[in-house]
């Protein structure tokens, strides 16, 4: 029996608590969240016993805790789960600032029995999967140019359907709080980021253009980033929150193909033969995601998304926030990974 805790009982702490309930051999054992009332309301859905803070939390019988707070409060939480030597899944974005993610980096790698995971679930869906198994056959070639636009409406004083969860929910304050760190080019965002990166490799630069609706004069709700990856190819991400028409589309154009997911069917095109249409009728991402950290905590496996990689996404997110603000090309600072002797991207040849 996995016993596992949760840190955070909001939108995603639950979701994440619902999904491993209807696991085999995993107990819920212990919650905390902020607001003593979202954990109450939690524990009679899921179980588990309700904390009084999380340092209580982590006293407790676990194997593995998931942390959901909101982004700025993840850095010293997620240090206190791995020094108590428990798994850490941790919600995204790593950190809101590279500095706190290299301590979350340098926190795990003190305790190298410890798996530790930040939670990008695009990579799991099924039409994000078989992109990458298509992008990755032999022959496929070298990624040219990518693009990801994923729009969804969110406005901070009405509830919102996510198509992802089937679900309506509340916007969180600190969405729309006026920081640097909120908004959507920031933490949304960095799903594509991330999803460039696995596609493609690493970052290099990035030009960023925001706009504002009248809901969300501090931040730019409306964004567009054009990227350069170190290979030389190009893409661009935009995922804004101002369209009231969703519309997900995420395409790659290799030296011999091209695969486009336009909401959940895939267009697959190469050199010789038809166009190929598969179509996904179900999402299982978050059941996958899940289920893939409990069988590396298990199983002793390395999870398919580091905290590595969790750095990587929010160095293009702090590069593309400072392009917005300096209107200018900037280079992608993945400084912390170099001081920790991981590996850092090639430099582009002229």
């Amino acid at each position: 029996m996995l016993k596992v805790g949760v840190i955070g009982c909001g939108l995603m702490g639950s979701l994440h608590a619902r999904t491993l309930r209807q696991m085999p051999d995993i107990k819920i054992a212990a919650l905390y969240n902020r607001s003593r009332d979202k954990a109450e309301r939690l524990s009679k859905e899921a179980g588990g016993h309700v904390c009084d803070s999380y340092e209580e939390l982590l006293k407790q019988d676990l194997d593995a805790v998931w942390v959901a707070t909101p982004d700025h409060l993840h850095t010293d939480i997620a240090i206190a789960v791995l020094e108590a030597g428990k798994h850490l899944f941790l919600e995204k974005v790593i950190a809101t600032s590279l500095e706190d993610a290299a301590k979350i980096i340098e926190a795990s790698a003190k305790r190298p029995e410890l798996k530790a995971m930040v939670a990008y679930p695009l990579r799991f869906s099924p039409a994000y999967r078989k992109m990458k198994e298509i992008l990755s056959r032999p022959g496929a070639g070298k990624v040219l140019q990518a693009w990801s636009m994923r729009t969804h409406y969110l406005a901070p004083t009405q509830s919102v359907y996510d198509k992802y969860r089937d679900h309506f929910y509340d916007t969180p304050n600190w969405y729309f709080d006026g920081s640097d760190k909120s908004g959507p080019i920031y933490s949304h965002g960095s799903h594509d980021y991330d999803l460039l990166h696995w596609y493609g490799g690493d970052i290099e630069s990035v030009f960023a253009y925001g706009a504002s609706s009248p809901q969300a004069d501090k931040i730019s709700d409306a964004f567009t980033v054009a990227v350069r990856y170190t290979s030389g190819a190009v893409a661009h991400v935009s995922t804004p929150w101002v369209t009231r028409v969703e519309d997900d589309t995420t395409g790659v154009a290799t030296e011999n193909l091209t695969v486009v997911n336009s909401n959940g069917e895939l267009r697959v095109k190469s050199d010789n033969g038809p166009e190929e249409r598969i179509q996904f009728t179900g999402n299982d991402m978050w059941e996958q995601l899940n289920g893939h950290f409990v069988s590396c905590v298990r199983e002793n496996k390395q999870p398919l998304i580091t905290l590595e990689d969790g750095l990587r996404a929010i160095a293009v997110s702090e590069a593309a926030i400072r392009s917005l603000r300096e209107r200018c090309e900037v280079a992608v600072d993945y400084g912390p990974l170099r001081q920790a002797g991981k590996r850092q991207p090639e430099e582009r040849k002229a």
